[in-house]
């Protein structure tokens, strides 16, 4: 292990003085496919895919590690020879290639910060400016080009509008929206400052900013988070299975370590996790939906209210209105946000209160310990609520089944890219509801 490595780790190194560490995660994912291909991989040589190659030499990383490109198409980072648990991988200096938020900034959001960066950085290499060291220029070429097809339906406005209202999923449609907000009302700010700027251009830049910016949290919560884009690093792929994981990062006020979790042989590709997303993010803002993913979720009713309208007036046939029915509904409600409520800030009043929201089914069918215990104390029979639970799923299921003309019509106008990746999204959602027995 090398001194950057054993220190930023908490290992004694000689001549090494770290102050406090930060440990994260990866805000967001870049665009490519978290598929883990070790030894069956096509790799192409990094030598051939530029200017990432010379980040990587420039890093001293060239020998271990390398660009290349996996049997499905994609770019990564591949093990160029074979490496063991706990090597460093790579150790890249933050002042010479990494772009950071400054978190005291209250008047502008860390993606505001990074999208500006970003901007400048590509327009000092278009200008071949002099200003731009050799490292951030090399970081400004392996970057997607603007132009080039967007990841993620969420980053393509013509995706947005002609799913917006055709896709049957309300939470990743919300979710898409809001998102196209927020570039556009962010380029408005922007233009404010800098009426040079191109909508597209600064399109391009939050593509990057969401699709490849890390959160570096201080573990002892001395300093607060930060953002950062990292060349090089922000070149490996992600999987949502823990068995995949071969590597992890942790960082600190001088250092960016990526390091090896478990051996890797030659040409192993390199995977880490970005976080525990559902396939509605992977899909929304990075352009795949995994393979397999653990933390997948699909949702039964957006709140309790919804769910105990539902029972009344769908199961038991009950108007609304009843005798009884409120008063027994506010109960179940008051007793399932004991222990299953979380607190959220009114929009309209600024107040704080208990809401029940996660009432979903995992990827294995199962349903939460919300819904369960929801539908348990308003059926009073364990064994009804399973049957109650399995009836939505299969109303569910159903709905996708019947709106899936609309949505198929919805998406002729979209790249193939694009009609595969809501297609398959919308197919191992509905394998989830079929799971519930």
């Amino acid at each position: 292990m090398s001194a950057v490595a054993a220190a930023i780790h908490g290992v004694p190194a000689r001549g090494w003085n770290p102050g406090s560490s930060h440990r994260g995660h990866r805000v967001v994912s870049s665009s490519r496919a978290p598929i883990a291909v070790a030894e069956e991989s096509v790799v192409t040589s990094a030598r051939t895919i530029e200017p990432a190659s010379a980040l990587l030499d420039a890093l001293g990383a060239g020998e271990r590690v390398e660009c290349g490109v996996n049997a499905s198409g994609v770019r990564g980072l591949f093990a160029a020879r074979s490496l063991r648990r706990g090597e460093p991988v790579l150790e890249i200096p933050l002042r010479e290639y990494g772009l950071t938020d400054d978190p005291g900034e209250t008047r502008m959001s860390w993606s505001r910060q990074l999208g500006r960066k970003l901007v400048h950085l590509r327009r000092d290499a278009l200008d071949d400016a002099s200003s731009l060291s050799g490292a951030m220029r090399n970081y400004a070429g392996s970057l997607p080009k603007m132009g080039e097809p967007a990841p993620g339906l969420a980053n393509d406005p013509a995706c947005v509008a002609a799913l917006a209202g055709a896709w049957d999923c309300t939470e990743a449609v919300a979710a898409m929206i809001k998102f196209a907000g927020q570039v556009t009302d962010s380029y408005a700010e922007e233009r404010t400052l800098d009426p040079t700027l191109a909508l597209e251009e600064w399109r391009w830049a939050m593509r990057a900013v969401h699709s490849r910016t890390f959160r570096v949290e201080d573990e002892r919560g001395v300093r607060p988070t930060r953002r950062a884009l990292i060349a090089a690093a922000d070149l490996l792929n992600h999987t949502s299975v823990s068995d995949e994981v071969n590597c992890e990062w942790v960082a600190d006020d001088t250092y960016f370590v990526v390091s090896a979790t478990r051996d890797v042989p030659k040409n192993g590709e390199l995977l880490f996790k970005y976080g525990d997303q559902s396939d509605a993010h992977f899909a929304l803002f990075h352009g795949f939906v995994p393979s397999t993913n653990p933390h997948n979720r699909v949702l039964l009713f957006p709140n309790a209210t919804n769910a105990l309208d539902w029972y009344q007036t769908v199961v038991a046939n009950v108007p609304f209105g009843a005798p009884g029915w409120d008063t027994e509904k506010e109960r179940v409600r008051e007793t399932t946000r004991k222990t299953f409520g979380t607190y959220k800030v009114d929009a309209r009043t600024g107040l704080r209160h208990r809401v029940i929201e996660d009432l979903y089914l995992r990827e294995d069918g199962v349903a939460s310990g919300s819904a369960r215990m929801l539908f348990e104390e308003m059926c009073g029979d364990e064994a009804y609520a399973s049957e109650v639970i399995a009836r939505r799923a299969k109303e569910l299921r159903r709905e996708m089944e019947e709106s899936t003309p609309a949505v198929d019509a919805a998406l002729a106008a979209l790249s193939q890219h694009s009609r595969e990746l809501v297609r398959r999204y919308r197919q191992r959602k509905m394998d989830i509801l079929s799971r519930v027995e």
